[in-house]
């Protein structure tokens, strides 16, 4: 269906773009449930098409969210989430949080960042370790597992039977 069918012609468009591999939709506009209807359905067009695992909301173009704009937010990024994508809030101002959260707002789950640097940095892929191999000791820290912070200590057998 086009926006001319649907009567979204008019509305106006969030700027969705694919950067670093990311699609990063900066919503520089207010929050209408026309335009949040545009929004969600240009994001998953978008989301679809560049193949993209990752989704950025740039909201420092907002001076005011209200909790059902909020809402209506969380659901496109509910939408993301089921195309496979994780997807992170970007530059909510303090007068926003602070509204959102005396509001009740449900922001549980929620991932945010203070700018897109720190996005970026949330949704790099995850190095995974390999469990074929053991992580190396510190010199001069003998017995310390770095990743699990233990300590460890070779002590002499005291004749005490194992059980």
């Amino acid at each position: 269906m086009s926006y001319s069918e649907n009567g979204l012609a008019d509305v106006p468009a969030v700027a969705i773009q694919l950067s670093r591999d990311v699609v990063v939709a900066s919503i520089q506009v207010d929050l209408s449930e026309d335009v949040i209807e545009r929004f969600r359905g240009d994001l998953l067009q978008r989301l679809h098409e560049s193949g993209s695992d990752s989704v950025i909301l740039d909201l420092s173009g907002l001076e005011t969210i209200d909790s059902s704009e909020f809402a209506a937010l969380r659901l496109v990024m509910k939408g993301c989430e089921i195309m496979g994508a994780r997807s992170v809030m970007v530059g909510l101002k303090p007068g926003v949080v602070s509204s959102l959260v005396e509001t009740g707002a449900d922001i549980d789950g929620v991932r945010t960042a203070l700018d897109l640097d720190a996005a970026y940095a949330m949704l790099e892929p995850q190095q995974e370790s390999d469990p074929d191999i053991e992580p190396e000791l510190d010199p001069g820290e003998e017995g310390q597992d770095v990743e699990s912070g233990l300590f460890t200590a070779d002590i002499p057998d005291a004749g005490i039977p194992e059980r």
